[in-house]
């Protein structure tokens, strides 16, 4: 599993590109938002922890709409133990 960490920010911008009633969309919707910390300088964060695979298809979307929402997951997904 991938935990991904976004600003509320950077969260509202994926969740904007990402369809309604996909499974994409789904798995956001079940992120959860917390207060902001030494890993997220805002003051509300949002964590998902969710398969590789969609981790992978959340990045790819990413790259097309948030660059910098891409660099976030991209860093989550190496993070990943092989």
């Amino acid at each position: 599993m991938i935990e991904i960490i976004l600003s509320e920010h950077q969260f509202a911008r994926l969740k904007a590109a990402v369809p309604r009633g996909s499974v994409e969309h789904a798995a956001l919707e079940a992120g959860a938002y917390f207060a902001g910390s030494e890993l997220v300088p805002e003051p509300i964060a949002v964590t998902l922890t969710c398969s590789l695979e969609l981790a992978q298809q959340l990045l790819a979307m990413a790259r097309m709409t948030c660059p910098d929402v891409a660099t976030g997951i991209r860093a989550a997904i190496d993070q990943q133990p092989h």
